[in-house]
């Protein structure tokens, strides 16, 4: 019983930044400057939550000047924090 929670756990824990999918984002209509911050936002949200193989990630330059790109990368850190949080 204890071998299944930990590996159960340990799924959980590496399955956490899986969410980040540009192909689907693209394929469902977003720009690829969203889906790139979205990507990146993600990550970002997943390390800042505390997940250990993420990174966090921005492209400074580019969250400052693409609305699209900071749009997505806000969306994604939300979102990334959130599920971490849920899986946590």
């Amino acid at each position: 019983m204890k071998k299944t929670v930990v590996v159960l756990l340990v799924l959980s824990f590496v399955a956490g930044c899986t969410s980040m999918d540009r192909k689907g984002l693209l394929a469902a209509g977003y720009s690829n400057e969203y889906a790139d911050g979205y990507v990146d936002g993600y990550s970002a949200g997943c390390r800042a939550a505390g997940h250990p193989l993420c990174r966090f990630t921005r492209d400074v330059t580019r969250y400052e000047q693409d609305r699209q790109y900071k749009k997505g990368w806000n969306d994604g850190f939300t979102i990334a924090r959130t599920d971490y949080a849920a899986v946590w």
